[in-house]
């Protein structure tokens, strides 16, 4: 049975979300966010075409790279897609992309909160010698 880019993007969404040992994603200077797992480097980025905007993923391994793109809608107003399986592909690659926003929000919000005595630590470790304490 072949693994389906629904599968993939949904066991991303998963382990993004995971609350034991998530998936850690990082900004990219481009805008976009990357992760690495058993060696393939996962990179999520908005992509824009004729008429067109929306996430995609590209999975790359060596010389070897592959895309998942969100579906395109076929009706100008509204998010129509030729079937259901589309649908739930633009959805989900939707939900990944916020969770990803979110989880490197939250983490540049509380390094930005511990600044000071991340910078205090890091000051005395020089000064003094001391142990850090954070």
């Amino acid at each position: 049975m072949p693994v389906t880019d629904l599968y993939i993007v949904g066991y991303l969404l998963e382990a993004t979300r995971g609350t034991h040992d998530p998936l850690n994603w990082h900004a990219d200077g481009g805008g976009g966010y990357s992760t690495q797992i058993n060696g393939v480097r996962i990179e999520l980025f908005h992509a824009q075409a004729m008429g067109w905007s929306g996430h995609m993923l590209r999975f790359t391994r060596g010389e070897n790279n592959i895309h998942i793109e969100e579906p395109r809608p076929f009706s100008i107003f509204g998010r129509k897609y030729r079937n259901e399986d589309d649908r739930r592909l633009a959805e989900t690659i939707q939900e990944l992309g916020a969770a990803v926003l979110h989880q490197c929000h939250t983490r540049r919000a509380r390094a930005w909160r511990l600044r000071d005595s991340i910078r205090e630590s890091m000051y005395r470790r020089v000064l003094f010698g001391e142990p850090e304490n954070v």
